[in-house]
């Protein structure tokens, strides 16, 4: 019997060891994507991405709980909070979210510890770990592969574009520049030029080589099943598609614009100068137009089910289910960590 006994003290003791080596190899190894990997749509990110749907699952900043970041499903159900971080640029992959932190953010829970409040993170989803990327004033967002593209700001260089490996091992300057960093396209960076023109260019992010894509003056690029969405300068702001080389170019909007996004066969826009102004909806395939809201509106953002905006004055946001006129308000439920 003390033989059995010593046998199960021992089979324990090596249990408990190994579940200890296994927690500490969890919480510390970095699971790396496979290439192409990308965090969130485009046109999200232009809208400050404030929704990322990843692997089924809304990650989303709660518009009446000063941003903190939270998680729900796409029909909007089983709603959850994540942590008490204001969050935008929100980022996800099989593993983690990467998000921006935003300062502008209810004083109470910063506390004394009011630092690294508009750092660049990466969290856990499967328990809420969170390690800080670049400590610095980071902004605008984008996974790409095993790496983050962003606005990194500091006093030498004010905004240029920056480079951090998603372990936050490797971070570099891929430019002086303030380049774009959220118009990722098959593992390549798509910008509108900055300085010279602003015309289409591409960057290979391993070697920093850049290269001239099309003359077309244009802003905020889209890039979806190669073809190619942008705001035309040449003509009042209005959307245009093409192929990426400009070829086959089409005026899509009637009116001008501050912001828009794809979604499948839709495209939202909000628009300058409308009859009224509002957020339009537009049919890529027949061209038909339709208002669904009259007002000033900025972050369009899309999910599987939703388009969601919010007014520009407020931060009120609203939704529509995709495809839909209908339009109601988006609003959230304020939660606690500790519930």
């Amino acid at each position: 019997m003390k033989v059995v006994r010593r046998i199960i003290i021992l089979v324990v003791a090596l249990a408990i060891i190994g579940g200890l080596g296994y927690y500490k190899y969890i919480n510390t190894v970095t699971f790396y994507n496979e290439e192409g990997t990308v965090g969130n749509t485009i046109g999200n990110l232009y809208g400050n991405g404030l929704f990322c749907e990843s692997d089924g699952v809304v990650y989303f900043a709660n518009p009446n709980d000063y941003s903190r970041i939270y998680k729900m499903n796409p029909d909007e159900t089983d709603i959850e909070i994540l942590a008490n971080d204001s969050v935008y640029f929100i980022n996800g992959d099989s593993h983690y979210l990467y998000y921006s932190r935003n300062g502008n953010r209810d004083s109470s829970q910063m506390g004394f510890l009011n630092v690294n409040i508009n750092s660049l993170c990466r969290m856990s989803k499967r328990n809420g770990k969170v390690i800080i990327l670049d400590d610095a004033n980071c902004n605008a967002a984008a996974l790409i592969g095993n790496s983050v593209l962003y606005f990194h700001y500091d006093s030498e260089d004010a905004t240029s574009l920056y480079k951090v490996g998603i372990d936050g091992k490797v971070r570099e300057q891929l430019s002086k520049s303030s380049i774009d960093p959220r118009c990722i396209y098959n593992g390549k960076l798509y910008y509108s030029g900055v300085e010279k023109d602003h015309n289409l260019h591409s960057m290979n992010i391993d070697t920093k080589d850049s290269a001239f894509v099309s003359e077309e003056n244009l802003w905020m690029p889209i890039i979806e099943d190669n073809n190619l969405y942008y705001m035309n300068l040449d003509d009042n702001n209005r959307v245009y598609k093409s192929s990426l080389s400009g070829d086959g170019k089409t005026g899509i909007t009637t009116y001008g614009t501050s912001g828009y996004n794809v979604a499948g066969n839709y495209l939202y826009y909000q628009s300058i100068k409308g009859n009224p102004d509002g957020i339009y909806r537009v049919d890529l395939t027949s061209g038909a137009e339709v208002l669904l809201a009259e007002g000033e509106y900025n972050n369009i953002n899309v999910t599987s089910k939703y388009v969601y905006f919010a007014d520009y004055k407020s931060g009120t946001t609203f939704h529509s289910p995709v495809g839909s006129i209908e339009v109601g308000l988006f609003d959230p439920p304020i939660l606690s960590l500790d519930d």
